[in-house]
């Protein structure tokens, strides 16, 4: 069972993207709680309870995005509406927001059902509800919902990890860092940490006895043959991405800061074993098999800054056919954006759409409209996680470089509001 808190908005859009999906049969309105004289009314349109949030909203000024926008899945069918409905006010009773009004909506048109909840940060009295460590407690309380321990996680996730072939202390680090725990050593024992919380214990000593002297050439030899036929079929980022859905392949690229990757890892989940990337293809080789610029530029190739985009009409409108083209056009909307050249990255909690073409980019919450925006997240996030919880020594690929010239407040304070619209910073 998967929890996710969704982007903050000022305006509640995660009422329009739900009663949309109600409007469509796509819906089912499963719980109205805490709104007050409009549960004894009928008929009721979003923008009534848009406008109560909103309302109670207002008592904090500090707060300029209010909304909270949860989903919380099932695998398939595993648990039904009345379940998950059931599941969630569990969990936002924990949460803290049990006395908060909220909606909670049954989506019924994905693999995996799956409910989402709209609510407001702010209690009546004005008082924002507490958000700190709120992803680590969104998880943890789900866990308690559902009688999952996390230490039985951690445990199983260790005893994996010893079965794999690996050559050093880091490797072994990898395999679990890839599902999100991170180390710290003491005495001896290898603190295996997830949550903010040290879920289970690993002595040292074991983590080394099981380390192997040398490579399965057989299994190395069958990894370069697969990376010398897909390198040149895809570029970096949709190649980290093939690899690990098709074939079981993590693609780890190791780099300090903003300096070029000094070298690779491989996990093979399939093989269940950890290279080192020079082990099977040089980095070298490996990377000019993906991109081979001429031998005098490769050294000399300066990053692309991307700027944000102009408020010309018709390029907003090619952008919307692309997004379209991506997402009904391909049977996975990471692959259709890789086809028509965009892509959508998050920075700071907000989802940017960038053409890679022009070197722009754009926030997707001006391009769309709530539920269209709303529509293609959903479709983003479902065609698999960003590996957030990484170490950054350990980056699958760096994210685009968004210029930092561009000054949020003239975007959006007093010239954009003169001028209607934004612009792009000159400097």
């Amino acid at each position: 069972m998967i929890v996710k808190i969704l982007s903050s908005a000022a305006s509640f859009p995660g009422v329009d993207y739900n009663t949309s999906k109600m409007d469509r049969n796509k819906g089912e309105l499963m719980a109205v709680r805490n709104f007050g004289a409009l549960q004894g009314l009928t008929n009721l349109r979003p923008e009534d309870y848009i406008n109560y949030l909103k309302m109670v909203s207002a008592t904090n000024k500090a707060v300029s995005k209010p909304q909270f926008h949860v989903t919380i899945s099932t695998e398939g069918r595993l648990h039904n509406k009345h379940e998950l409905t059931g599941i969630a006010e569990q969990w936002l009773d924990k949460m803290g927001y049990a006395a908060q009004p909220y909606l909670i909506v049954f989506h019924k048109d994905t693999d995996n059902n799956h409910i989402h909840v709209v609510s407001t940060r702010i209690d009546k009295n004005g008082k924002k509800i507490n958000s700190g460590f709120e992803k680590n407690r969104a998880i943890q309380q789900l866990n308690e919902v559902v009688g999952i321990a996390p230490v039985l996680y951690a445990k199983s996730d260790i005893e994996s990890a010893l079965g794999y072939s690996y050559s050093t202390k880091a490797q072994f680090m990898m395999i679990l860092e890839a599902q999100g725990y991170k180390f710290s050593e003491n005495e001896g024992l290898l603190n295996i940490i997830k949550y903010g919380k040290v879920q289970a214990q690993v002595n040292t000593q074991q983590v080394l006895a099981h380390m192997r002297t040398e490579p399965d050439k057989k299994r190395t030899a069958q990894l370069k043959a697969i990376l010398y036929k897909y390198t040149q079929q895809h570029d970096l980022s949709s190649l980290t991405q093939y690899l690990k859905s098709k074939h079981g392949l993590i693609l780890l690229l190791h780099a300090k800061g903003d300096q070029p990757p000094y070298g690779y890892s491989v996990i093979d989940h399939a093989g269940k074993n950890v290279f080192k990337g020079s082990e099977i293809l040089a980095l070298k080789n490996l990377l000019s098999m993906i991109s081979n610029p001429p031998d005098d530029q490769r050294d000399q190739a300066e990053p692309v800054k991307y700027q944000l985009a102009d408020d010309d009409p018709g390029r907003r409108t090619y952008y919307k056919a692309m997004l379209k083209v991506a997402t009904n056009n391909y049977p996975d909307i990471r692959q259709g954006l890789h086809q028509v050249g965009i892509d959508i990255y998050e920075r700071d909690n907000r989802y940017l759409l960038i053409n890679h073409k022009d070197g722009a980019f754009i926030p997707l919450d001006q391009l769309l409209e709530p539920a269209d925006y709303h529509r293609t997240l959903e479709a983003f996030d479902a065609s698999g996680e960003l590996e957030s919880e990484l170490s950054p020594e350990h980056l699958f690929i760096p994210p685009p470089i968004i210029a930092e010239s561009i000054d949020d407040e003239a975007i959006n304070g007093r010239n954009r509001r003169r001028k209607k619209h934004p612009r792009t910073n000159s400097r």
